[in-house]
C-alpha cells in the first residue's frame, strides 16, 4: 500500500501541557545505553535520526517465561522513511530486555479490537497488549471486562483523562479528525465550503466527492460518525437523516482507512475528500521536501462548523493491557512505548501528535491542524456514557441507512 505524496492516519482535551519525565525501566539487572539510527533519503541528501536511551536489563531469561502477544493496525509508525521501523523497535525492545513479543497486525484498529473480544469471549489465547485503541474501542473492551489497568508513569494526565476517564488505558498519540482535501482537484465552489469549516449542509452537498471509512471496521470511521451525530444533535438534527442525505448524494464508504486514503490519491479519482486525520498537511510537507520541493503542503484539512464556530473531534489513540496477559512484562512494553525513544519517532513515522508533550515537533507541524486551531471540541457533547449506552443501536442504524 502506497501513501503517495501524502499523510497519515478517538476522548477530549482542549489543551495538553504536562511535561513528563524520561523513561525509567522499573525492573532489576544491569543498565545499558542503546542507540538506534534510523537513516533514509529526503532529496538529494540522507537523513539520519539518532535516538539514545538508556535503558535496565531484567533477568528476563530466569523463571517464567517472559513472552507477549502484541495486537496493532498495520499502518502503525509505517509512514516514515521505513516501513518496518516498528518492526525494527521492537526486536530492539526484545534484545534489551529478553522479552519475546510477537505481533499481530490488523488492516484497521476496530477489526483488530472485535477480533480480541471474540477471542476472549471464547476463551481463546488472545492479545497480552492491544496498541492503536481509541476512546470508543476502550469502551468495547470495558464492555466485556477485558482491562487489565495499567497507565505508564510517563503518560500525561489529560490524555489519560481523555482516553480513558477510569484511567485504565495508556495514550500513545492524538489528533484531530478531519476532513482532508487536494484543492488541485476541486472547484473554487467546493473550496469556499471547505476553507473555513464544513456545515452540515455543504457536508450533504460534498458528499459525491468525499471517501470516509466503515464505522463498524475502522476507528477513524467511527469516530467520524460520532462527530456528525454529536454535531447533529447540537444543531438540533436528525443524524440518520444527515446520512440519508449523504448516502443519496454518494458519498464513498469503504472498509478501512488504507482503503479510503488510496482512493482518494487513486489517479482520475473524483474523491478529492477523505475523512482521516489534521496531521496529513505536515506529512504532504515532508513528502514534497524530500522530492526536492518547497516544504509546503499539497493537501489542506478542514473540520466540521456550526455558525461562526469550527469544532474539532480528538481522536486520543491509545494501548491496553488485557485481563490475563503475563502483565509484568506487559507493562514494560507499555512504557517502552512511552519512552523518549518511541516517542520521538511518533511526528515523522505515525503522523499524529506525540503523548509525551517533552517531544519536539518537525518545522513542518506547522502545517498540521491540532485542538488550538479549533473553536470547541464536540467530544465533550457525547460523553463516553452515552457512547457505551448508544453505540450498538447507532451502528445499526448507520447500517440500516447504508444497505438501504
Amino acid at each position: 500500500m502506497s501513501r503517495g505524496a501524502f499523510v497519515t492516519v478517538v476522548v477530549i482535551v482542549a489543551i495538553i501541557a504536562g511535561i513528563v519525565g524520561y523513561y525509567i525501566g522499573g525492573v532489576s539487572g544491569k543498565s545499558t545505553t542503546t542507540t538506534i539510527t534510523v537513516t533514509g533519503s529526503v532529496g538529494s541528501k540522507v537523513s539520519t535520526t539518532t535516538v539514545t536511551k538508556t535503558e535496565t536489563i531484567t533477568n528476563a531469561g530466569q523463571g517464567k517465561a517472559h513472552k507477549i502477544t502484541v495486537y496493532v493496525y498495520s499502518d502503525f509508525m509505517a509512514w516514515g522513511e521505513d516501513p518496518k521501523l516498528f518492526d525494527k523497535l521492537v526486536k530492539d525492545f526484545e534484545r534489551v530486555t529478553g522479552i519475546k513479543v510477537e505481533v499481530r497486525k490488523f488492516d484497521d484498529a476496530r477489526t483488530m479490537v472485535t477480533t480480541a473480544i471474540g477471542e476472549y469471549k471464547k476463551g481463546v489465547k488472545t492479545a497480552d497488549v492491544i496498541i492503536g485503541v481509541d476512546s470508543l474501542l476502550v469502551v468495547e473492551l470495558k464492555k466485556n471486562n477485558m482491562l487489565e489497568c495499567y497507565v505508564s508513569p510517563s503518560a500525561d494526565e489529560a490524555l489519560v483523562k481523555a482516553l480513558d476517564p477510569d484511567e485504565c488505558v495508556t495514550p500513545i498519540d492524538y489528533g484531530l479528525i478531519a476532513l482532508v482535501y487536494d484543492p488541485s482537484r476541486l472547484s473554487t465552489e467546493e473550496i469556499t465550503m471547505l476553507k473555513d469549516g464544513v456545515s452540515l449542509d455543504e457536508l450533504v452537498r460534498l458528499a459525491p466527492r468525499i471517501v470516509t471509512e466503515d464505522p463498524t471496521k475502522s476507528s477513524p470511521g467511527l469516530n467520524f460518525l460520532l462527530y456528525t451525530i454529536a454535531l447533529s444533535e447540537k444543531a438540533g438534527r436528525n443524524w440518520e437523516e444527515l446520512w440519508s442525505a449523504m448516502k443519496k448524494n454518494n458519498i464513498l464508504v469503504l472498509g478501512s482507512w488504507s482503503d479510503a486514503f488510496n482512493e482518494f490519491l487513486r489517479t482520475g479519482s473524483k474523491r478529492a475528500i477523505v475523512v482521516s486525520y489534521g496531521t496529513d498537511p505536515a506529512y504532504s510537507a515532508w513528502e514534497n521536501m524530500r522530492h526536492g520541493k518547497p516544504m509546503t503542503p499539497s493537501i489542506n484539512a478542514t473540520v466540521l462548523a456550526l455558525g461562526d464556530k469550527k469544532y474539532g473531534w480528538v481522536q486520543v489513540e491509545g494501548v491496553a493491557i488485557i485481563k490475563g496477559a503475563n502483565v509484568e512484562a506487559a507493562k514494560k512494553f507499555v512504557d517502552w512505548l512511552l519512552s523518549i525513544e518511541v516517542q520521538s519517532l511518533i511526528p515523522e513515522n505515525q503522523w499524529m501528535l506525540p503523548a509525551r508533550q517533552d517531544v519536539p515537533l518537525p518545522a513542518f507541524y506547522k502545517y498540521a491542524l491540532t485542538e488550538k486551531d479549533v473553536d470547541r471540541l464536540a467530544n465533550t457533547l457525547v460523553p463516553p456514557s452515552k457512547v457505551s449506552e448508544n453505540l450498538e443501536k447507532w451502528l445499526a442504524a448507520w447500517l440500516k441507512i447504508m444497505s438501504g
